[in-house]
């Protein structure tokens, strides 16, 4: 590795490690591609609109938004457990196989984005919502 951020974190004090996380955390937060969505995430998870929040405290908001990281982290702590456990049943003699098997499902994922297999081209939507408010904060 020739980063220094990535050598900080995997070899070096864990007093550094944090700072360098909590300011890539903040890079991803303030990227154009997430930053427009906060307004929207931010009056969902607390079902406040912009006018209720001059009149309301910022509690609520504020339990929204843990409510919301709350749920999102135990989705993410959830998978990588099961992925990690998975991964640790994977033995070098199956390697082969998978790398195979997932070297076909790119090829046909690549074949299915210029439009090939019309069947696999259906739009499928899930049209339940959680309610807006602190209720629906860690399911959304």
């Amino acid at each position: 590795m020739n980063s220094p951020f990535a050598e900080a974190i995997l070899n070096g004090s864990l007093l550094l490690a944090i700072p360098v996380a909590l300011l890539a955390g903040l890079v991803s937060f303030l990227s154009p591609c997430v930053l427009p969505l906060v307004p929207g995430y931010l009056g969902y998870v607390t079902g406040l609109t912009g006018v209720d929040l001059q009149k309301q405290r910022r509690g609520r908001m504020l339990a929204g938004i843990g409510l919301f990281v709350l749920g999102f982290s135990v989705i993410f702590v959830l998978l990588g457990g099961a992925f990690g456990q998975l991964g640790s049943f994977i033995t070098g003699s199956q390697n082969m196989w998978i790398t195979q098997l997932l070297g076909v499902l790119v090829i046909v994922m690549g074949v299915v984005f210029m439009g090939g297999f019309g069947w696999l081209q259906r739009d499928a939507k899930i049209h339940a919502k959680p309610p807006a408010g602190l209720w629906g904060a860690p399911l959304l």
